[in-house]
């Protein structure tokens, strides 16, 4: 059995994280002022500003929200994928998951990609609209951030995507490899092979 082939269970984190409200319409064609070149070299703010969006997003929480369906999930792709595999195997497979997956990991690589994406003042400009939408009121993006936003949003998502598939790939191989290791019969067929047909 190679529990590898379980590995991509986690892109649902990255669709609930993208499905987000549109951003308000810009109140005027005013153009975004431009970043300047000290917010340009530094990576940490623009990567702490994408953090501090998805926060007022409730990313975190539609994360944490999502876990319990996909790690359930998981387990039954886990069977699905290997016909034969001891039930065992992927209940204790989906056990050690729940006390190792760290929503941290996900949400931190969702925001690398936002702060790849964006500056720290576009990322700044996007969480002023996300807050005040919460709170029931507007605060119009620049026309340039909006229009961005919109030409970026399939890249972005795919990068998403792919960042925070990798993320659960590797823990999941991981503990597929520990559980296969520590008990090895489970990890073997339990119904019998189907015989060859006879060659005629």
């Amino acid at each position: 059995m190679r529990p590898t082939s379980v590995l991509l269970i986690f892109i649902a984190f990255a669709a609930s994280l993208v499905a987000q409200q549109p951003a308000p319409a810009p109140a005027n064609p005013a153009p975004a002022a431009a970043p300047s070149a000290a917010d340009q070299d530094a990576p940490q703010k623009r990567l702490d500003a994408a953090k501090k969006f998805l926060e007022v997003s409730d990313a975190r929480k539609r994360f944490e929200q999502n876990l319990n369906k996909l790690l359930d999930d998981g387990r039954s792709d886990l069977l699905k994928r290997n016909p034969g595999l001891d039930p065992r195997f992927a209940d204790e497979w989906e056990k050690r998951m729940r006390v190792r997956v760290k929503v941290d990991d996900f949400f931190d690589a969702t925001a690398a990609v936002y702060a790849k994406y964006f500056t720290r003042a576009e990322l700044d400009d996007l969480t002023q609209a996300q807050f005040a939408l919460k709170n029931g009121h507007v605060h119009p993006v620049p026309a340039e951030l909006d229009k961005k936003l919109k030409a970026e949003s399939p890249h972005l998502q795919r990068e998403i995507n792919l960042q925070t598939t990798m993320v659960g790939a590797r823990l999941g191989k991981e503990v597929g490899v520990e559980v296969e290791k520590d008990h090895p019969e489970w990890a073997k067929p339990t119904t019998p092979a189907t015989p060859e047909p006879a060659r005629k």
